[in-house]
């Protein structure tokens, strides 16, 4: 039986299809086609492009729009004084919500009384006369004002390399405009919130408060050198006076957590007697945290060695207390009604404060004794300097008669914290400086002796 031949077709060849055409082989280093490996030097080829001197160079965006900086002072200054009336209208807003029987009239008066209180203007609160100023929500409205001021000055055209002077009228002009607008916004606040002898009260805080954010503002936002052409010592000092006083805060805080946990059930027995809500607790303890600077002021008056005045007849300080009526306010059950064993013991934390900032001072600086000595007494009464300038604010009247003149006992703290500090600094440099000279002096080498 004949069988036909039939002829397969082609196939293709699978396993050279897709397949990379096989490479040749080259030396090292002429790679041509092969796959290079990591270790292999890349060969691209790179440009490099030189900027001429005449081209512009490339502008730096910023984080915020470029406006004009008098339109940059006039506009953020004025936006902080309204949030500052703002924040004070929500708070108490937010306490109108649970007493709706109160006339709306009543309360834009205690929003207006508050905004007033944060400029150190006695306003009416509560039935009482307030003329403490709640440092916390301030210092917040400074913090703005500063702000405000960096970004006006990032505006300011000031060449690179501008004399002293002009550089100095740069500063006047931003400071000068974020607190005549700050004046102007807030004068017209008092006038419409405020009887007219409040306005007059209210010059000075409507100065201060952005003075004192704008002034460290516009020297942060113009990139201004303040020591310049001072010793080399002069640069140390603020970081010195920070470091200080970052001890003398943590003390302080220190011991005010102390005093609140030894006398929490007072404490918790005052706010009860409150009986707030759940509002009204919200809005007792945001208003006791605006509070809370006022508080660490009086407790580093107290581990100066000062002391604190609580009214007429009240007084704590370390082995006194002379208690007195306080108002039922819960964080004030923390004051003791006897002195404690170890108040003296508080004392260490300012010199530690003056060491603290005299070591930072003086490091890197010769261990001449004289140096030392003088170097360390200024380092060590500037924080207390600084700390009698911050407590000047803390300081003021909740009431009437044994409610008026409450917080630190400045003329005490005038002597308390200057002289034991610069003290314990002049000691410190002393001390250093002695040490220093003692490892640099040689030891004598003894010459052998002569034999016969």
């Amino acid at each position: 039986m004949f069988l036909p031949f039939v002829v397969p077709p082609e196939r293709p060849d699978f396993t050279k299809e897709g397949r990379v055409p096989t490479a040749t082989t080259r030396p090292a280093g002429d790679h041509g086609p092969i796959m290079r490996t990591p270790l292999d030097p890349r060969h691209t080829p790179v440009g490099l492009t030189v900027a001429s001197p005449s081209e512009p160079a490339p502008e730096e965006h910023s984080r915020f729009p470029a406006v004009p900086w008098l339109l940059a002072a006039v506009a953020w200054t004025a936006a902080v004084a309204l949030v500052g009336w703002v924040l004070v209208g929500a708070l108490v807003s937010v306490s109108w919500l649970t007493a709706v029987h109160v006339p709306a009239a009543e309360v834009f008066g205690t929003i207006g009384q508050g905004w007033l209180v944060l400029h150190g203007v006695p306003g009416g609160l509560a039935g009482a006369t307030v003329r403490l100023v709640p440092l916390g929500a301030t210092l917040l409205l400074a913090l703005g004002c500063g702000f405000a001021a960096h970004h006006a000055a990032a505006q300011y055209d000031l060449e690179d390399g501008a004399p002293r002077s002009q550089r100095a009228i740069a500063w006047a002009s931003v400071v000068g405009a974020c607190v005549g607008a700050y004046v102007l916004v807030g004068g017209i606040l008092a006038v419409v919130v405020g009887s007219p002898g409040q306005l007059g009260q209210a010059i000075p805080g409507l100065l201060l408060v952005p003075l004192a954010g704008a002034a460290p503002g516009a020297v942060l936002g113009l990139g201004l050198d303040l020591f310049e052409g001072l010793p080399a010592w002069t640069r140390r000092l603020p970081r010195a006076i920070g470091l200080g006083v970052g001890v003398l805060a943590l003390g302080s805080l220190a011991a005010l957590v102390m005093t609140l946990v030894a006398h929490l059930d007072r404490v918790s027995d005052l706010h009860g007697a409150l009986a707030p809500d759940g509002v009204g607790a919200v809005v007792l303890t945001l208003v006791q945290v605006a509070y809370l600077p006022n508080l660490l002021a009086w407790a580093g008056a107290f581990v100066l060695g000062a002391g604190v005045t609580l009214g007429p007849e009240g007084l704590v300080a370390p082995g006194v207390v002379e208690p007195t009526v306080l108002p039922a306010i819960p964080v004030l059950g923390a004051v003791p009604s006897v002195p404690g064993v170890a108040d003296h013991a508080w004392l260490v934390v300012g010199l530690a404060a003056a060491a603290a900032s005299a070591w930072w001072l003086l490091r890197g600086s010769d261990h001449a004794w004289l140096t030392g000595l003088w170097q360390g007494a200024v380092a060590g009464v500037a924080p207390g300097l600084a700390w009698i300038v911050f407590s000047l604010f803390s300081g003021g009247d909740l009431g009437v008669e044994r409610l008026a003149g409450m917080g630190p006992r400045l003329p005490d703290l005038l002597l308390w914290a200057t002289l034991p500090l610069a003290a314990a600094g002049a000691l410190y440099g002393l001390g250093r400086a002695l040490w220093l000279s003692r490892r640099s002096t040689p030891a004598p080498v003894e010459e052998p002796a002569a034999i016969g």
